[in-house]
C-alpha cells in the first residue's frame, strides 16, 4: 500500500500567478496596506518607470512577511475582521523589474527575478524613518498612449473616491469624494449606504475597505453607493469582486431597498401631503415604495394623459409628453376619474369624448391596489359612445389613405356622448369604426387614421401624404362651386413648379353628369 500527499512545485506555482494579477489590482494593494498600517498619509509618486508609494504608517517590523506568500504579517485582529491574506506585494513583483523597500530602521533591494526565483535578498540596517516606502522601478503602463504618470493618476482618481486615508500624487491630493464628513450615511447589515433618490434603487456601486469592488455602473452619474461592511470576503488573488458575489448582491439590495424605504418613510413624516407626492411620488412609484401614497390625499398630474401634448390616436414611444404638479383628491372626486381599456375596438372614439370633456385619464399602471385612486375610476366602454353628426358635405369611401380602409365624412357639425351621463361635447373630428367623422374646420387628425410606425420604423412621408389627402378632402367637401373644387384638386406642383409649355394658358374643363372629368380644351 501506498500513500500520496499535495506537493507543490513551489516555482512554477510562483511564476504562475502573474496571471491572476493586474497592474490596476497592484496599486490598489499597495494602497490597502497602507490603510491597515494605519497611516493618516498615503503619498505616491510616479515619473518616467517608476512608482513609489510611501505612507507614515506603523511600519513593518519583518520585512519578510512582504514576501511570505500567504502570511500577511498583520495581527490576528486585522485578519479576522478584513480577511487579510498575504498576497499584497507579490502582486508588484509581475509589474517592475526592481523593488526596493524601506521600513522603520529596515530595508533592502533586489530585482523581482529574484525574488520570483526563491533567490536571498539581503535585509539591511537603514536610517529610522517613519512608515514604508516602497520604490518599483522598470514599470509600464497598462494602456498604449498613456504614460505611467498619467496612468497611475487616472486609476488612483477611480480607487481613491471613497478611501479613508488621504492620498497625494506628485504632491497633490487625490480628491476623495466619498469621505466627505458631511455626507449622510445610512447604517445597514451589509454596511454603510448613500442614497440618492433620484436614482435608481437597483443602481448601486460597491466599495469594500475603501476601495471599489464589483462592476461599477458607468452609464449615469445617479447611483446608490454602498461602504460594504470590512469582514466580507473579496474573491482571490486580485479581489476585483465578491466571493459570494450572487448571494452578496442579494443581500446589498435588501439593505439598500430597506435603507430606501426608510428614507421615504422620513421624507413622509417630515412633509406635507402634496409636498411628499410631488417630490417623491414617481420615487415611491418606481421603487416598490407605492403603497407610502395610498393615504396621501393628492395625486401626481403626470399619472394622468396631458391631451395637449398626445391627444388621442398620438403615442409615439420616443416622445413623452407628463403634465407638472398635483391635484388634490377633493377635485379628482368632483370630476371623476376615467380608464379606457387598451386594444380595445373603437378605443380612439373613446379617448375622443375624454379629451372633450378635459376629463382625468389614469394612465399610470404601478399604483397600489390599495391607492383610493382605484376607487374612483370608472371604465369607459366605448360602445356607449354616442355620436351625432350635422348635415354631411362630402363624403369619400375609398380614401387614398396609408392602407387603412376607412370611410371618410365630412360634416357641418359634430358632438359625442357617452350613455348614462350628462352632456354633449362638440369636437371637431371622430373616428368610429371604419368610419372619421371630420368637420370643415379640423386640421392635423392622421394619428385619429394610423400610428404611421411600420415595421418598427416611423414613416412620416406616409403621413404627409394622408394629411395632404385629408386636406384635400375637407377643401373639396367644403367648396361651393366648381372652380374652387377643381382647384382644391390641383397638386400643389401645379402651383409652385413652372412649366414652359404652361406659361400664360387658359384651360377649359368639362365634366360629364356624374362629374367626371370628360375632355380638356384651351
Amino acid at each position: 500500500m501506498s500513500t500520496i500527499r499535495l506537493k507543490t512545485n513551489q516555482h512554477r506555482l510562483i511564476a504562475n500567478l502573474r496571471h491572476a494579477f493586474n497592474q490596476t489590482s497592484m496599486l490598489g494593494e499597495l494602497l490597502q496596506n497602507a490603510r491597515r498600517a494605519q497611516a493618516t498619509y498615503i503619498h505616491v509618486t510616479a515619473y518616467d518607470d517608476t512608482l513609489t508609494v510611501g505612507d507614515d504608517g506603523t511600519g513593518i517590523d519583518d520585512l519578510q512577511t512582504l514576501i511570505h506568500i500567504a502570511e500577511s504579517g498583520w495581527d490576528d485582529a486585522l485578519i479576522a475582521r478584513e480577511n487579510a491574506f498575504g498576497l499584497g506585494v507579490l502582486s508588484t513583483l509581475y509589474f517592475a523589474r526592481r523593488l526596493s523597500v524601506r521600513s522603520i530602521d529596515q530595508a533592502f533591494q533586489a530585482d523581482t527575478a529574484t525574488i520570483i526565483s526563491g533567490g536571498d535578498v539581503e535585509v539591511v540596517r537603514a536610517p529610522l524613518c517613519n512608515g514604508t516606502e516602497i520604490r518599483l522601478e522598470g514599470v509600464a503602463s497598462p494602456q498604449a498612449g498613456l504614460g505611467l504618470a498619467e496612468w497611475v493618476q487616472r486609476e488612483l482618481a477611480r480607487l481613491c473616491e471613497a478611501f479613508p486615508v488621504p492620498v497625494l500624487f506628485n504632491g497633490v491630493e487625490i480628491a476623495r469624494p466619498l469621505s466627505d464628513p458631511s455626507l449622510q450615511w445610512r447604517q445597514t447589515g451589509m454596511g454603510r449606504v448613500l442614497l440618492d433618490l433620484s436614482a435608481s434603487r437597483t443602481q448601486w456601486r460597491c466599495f469594500l475597505q475603501g476601495l471599489p469592488i464589483g462592476t461599477q455602473p458607468t452609464f449615469s452619474n445617479h447611483h446608490q453607493v454602498i461602504l460594504l461592511r470590512d469582514d466580507l470576503i473579496a474573491r482571490l488573488p486580485d479581489r476585483q469582486h465578491l466571493l459570494n458575489e450572487t448571494e452578496d448582491h442579494k443581500r446589498i439590495q435588501a439593505a439598500i431597498d430597506q435603507a430606501y424605504r426608510e428614507t421615504l418613510i422620513e421624507a413622509k413624516a417630515r412633509l406635507t401631503g402634496s409636498e411628499f407626492v410631488e417630490r417623491y411620488g414617481s420615487t415611491c412609484l418606481g421603487s416598490s415604495n407605492a403603497d407610502l401614497l395610498n393615504d396621501v390625499p393628492f395625486a401626481q398630474r403626470s399619472w394622468f394623459r396631458d391631451w395637449a401634448g398626445e391627444p388621442p390616436g398620438y403615442r409615439r414611444y420616443w416622445e413623452r409628453y407628463v403634465l407638472e404638479g398635483i391635484v388634490p383628491k377633493e377635485a379628482l372626486e368632483a370630476t371623476g376619474v376615467w380608464h379606457v381599456e387598451e386594444d380595445v375596438v373603437d378605443e380612439l372614439v373613446a379617448q375622443v369624448y375624454l379629451e372633450a370633456r378635459e376629463a382625468f385619464l389614469l394612465e399610470e399602471a404601478h399604483l397600489d391596489p390599495g391607492h383610493w385612486l382605484n376607487g374612483l375610476v370608472k371604465t369607459v366602454d366605448p360602445s356607449q359612445i354616442v355620436v351625432r353628426q350635422g348635415a354631411t358635405l362630402h363624403e369619400d369611401a375609398n380614401p387614398p389613405l396609408a392602407d387603412y380602409p376607412l370611410v371618410l365624412k365630412l360634416v357641418e357639425t359634430l358632438q359625442v356622448s357617452l350613455e348614462g351621463e350628462p352632456g354633449d361635447y362638440t369636437v371637431e373630428a371622430v373616428r368610429q369604426g371604419e368610419t372619421l367623422y371630420l368637420t370643415p374646420g379640423t386640421d392635423q387628425v392622421t394619428r385619429l387614421v394610423c400610428d404611421y410606425i411600420f415595421d418598427d420604423r416611423y414613416d412620416e412621408n406616409r403621413e404627409d401624404e394622408d394629411a395632404d389627402a385629408i386636406a384635400t378632402f375637407i377643401a373639396v367637401g367644403r367648396s361651393l362651386d366648381p372652380a374652387a373644387v377643381v382647384s382644391a384638386l390641383l397638386p400643389n406642383s401645379l402651383r409652385h413648379s413652372p412649366l414652359q409649355r404652361l406659361a400664360g394658358a387658359t384651360v377649359h374643363l368639362v365634366f360629364d353628369g356624374e362629374g367626371k372629368l370628360q375632355e380638356v380644351t384651351s
